[in-house]
């Protein structure tokens, strides 16, 4: 069913502008969750995400109708219906908008950003922002995943994170669609920040307790 949703967005990309759309992913912020739901993931299985715009107005996901969900602020919305997979994004508004910051976490979210091969167990074919119709805005665009997520006591297969960040290199305006794929974690609230193991912990403790030390040396 995935692959035939590739070819029925194929025609939509050519109404896209010139704008230029960057994609980095950043180890910042390591995360993990015991185990996903699966790779089907729509707008109404997101409620609870934070997504703020300009790094102070921040909004949360709710459920709009079946199968989609949107989060509105001052003068400004995100709004996502059908599987997250081909399904579209639609992000409007009205004023000067710089930068949007989307947290996934508390919706027991986590985007899915490489489509081939598929990696982590339980998450199949992933789709990285991609921009679909860029509404006239001919800026740059730059979208940074951070916060890798893992399975618990595994290591990062590379391709989920719970942080999408939009960057916009002009002030934004106006309405644009994009893509983005999302998968859902299997406990609710078990999207969290990686512990350190054991070893590394007692490691940052020494280190700590040595530097008193390495002072009281450099003074004598």
């Amino acid at each position: 069913m995935r692959i035939l949703v590739v070819f029925a967005v194929t025609a939509v990309l050519a109404s896209t502008s010139l704008a230029v759309v960057t994609v980095t992913r950043s180890p910042a912020d390591p995360q993990e969750t015991s185990a996903l739901t699966g790779f089907s993931t729509s707008g109404d299985m997101m409620s609870g995400m934070a997504v703020t715009a300009n790094g102070s107005d921040t909004a949360t996901w709710a459920t709009t109708g079946a199968g989609a969900g949107a989060a509105a602020g001052t003068g400004w919305g995100l709004a996502e219906s059908g599987d997250t997979f081909g399904g579209l994004w639609s992000l409007s508004s009205q004023m000067a908008l710089a930068s949007l910051m989307v947290d996934a976490g508390p919706g027991d979210t986590v985007f899915d950003t490489i489509m081939d091969p598929e990696l982590t167990p339980g998450s199949a074919r992933g789709w990285p922002f991609e921009l679909q119709n860029a509404g006239g805005f001919t800026g740059d665009i730059l979208v940074t995943y951070s916060g890798p997520v893992s399975l618990t006591g595994q290591s990062f297969y590379g391709d989920l994170y719970r942080y999408m960040r939009v960057d916009f290199s002009s002030p934004f305006t106006g309405a644009l669609t994009f893509i983005a794929d999302t998968d859902n974690a299997a406990v609710h609230g078990d999207i969290h920040p990686t512990v350190p193991a054991p070893g590394a912990l007692l490691l940052v403790a020494l280190g700590s307790a040595l530097v008193p030390w390495l002072r009281r040396r450099r003074a004598i």
